[in-house]
């Protein structure tokens, strides 16, 4: 079993060199990554004085069955130069995270790397060969991860950046020690509102398979 918890400081928010504003911006994508496209995002926050990111996770494995997660709490601080009186924005609060399970099917399991802190991939007992009959490993999986970038709606000085949840089931076939296929279908749903004060919808759904093939030397 393996348990895990971070913390990070932005102490110096990015700058814009010709206006001296301070703006950060968070923003995700769906986890199939192939092209740029972001669904929910903050914009550029502005003022921003400083943030902090607060991490737990955990990880165990029983046999062929593996299980891990991640949750984060986003904190960013807004300065007294927003405009807004009294004393300026208050702080902002965003949260994410992710649970997945899998399990071998053909009975191998993912090994503990201490030197790393980390699990590693499925090394098949029978690799595959047309000629031996060996069929390589085979596994099913299941993960579902959340990320909210919505913080006080309804109010002025609220951030409207939508929440994604995504569905993900996943068949993968370690072919041998260098090469395995991974076939995933996901589904993806996005809540979000056209701003902080409008509640005109802006949220969608997506459906995605993907099939990749991962080579290693």
């Amino acid at each position: 079993m393996h348990i895990g918890a971070d913390a990070e400081w932005l102490v110096q928010p990015p700058r814009n060199q010709l206006t001296q504003a301070q703006t950060l911006t968070l923003s995700d994508r769906p986890e199939l990554r192939i092209d740029p496209t972001t669904l929910i995002s903050t914009g550029a926050i502005a003022n921003v004085s400083g943030a902090q990111v607060y991490g737990v996770e955990a990880a165990a494995t029983y046999g062929s069955f593996i299980a891990q997660g991640e949750y984060y709490w986003f904190n960013v601080d807004r300065s007294a130069n927003t405009g807004l009186p009294p004393f300026g924005a208050p702080s902002l609060k965003f949260d994410g995270g992710y649970a997945q399970v899998g399990y071998v099917l053909t009975g191998e399991n993912h090994a503990y790397n201490p030197a790393t802190a980390s699990y590693g991939g499925i090394k098949p007992h029978d690799p595959f060969s047309l000629a031996g009959g060996g069929i390589g490993a085979w596994e099913i999986a299941g993960r579902v991860s959340t990320m909210n970038l919505n913080d006080q709606v309804g109010q002025a000085v609220g951030i409207a950046g939508g929440r994604q949840t995504v569905y993900t089931a996943a068949l993968n076939w370690y072919v041998n020690n260098n090469v395995r296929f991974m076939l995933n279908y996901l589904h993806g749903d996005v809540a979000k509102q056209v701003s902080a004060t409008s509640t005109a919808d802006a949220g969608s759904k997506f459906d995605a398979v993907a099939l990749r093939t991962q080579v290693a030397f």
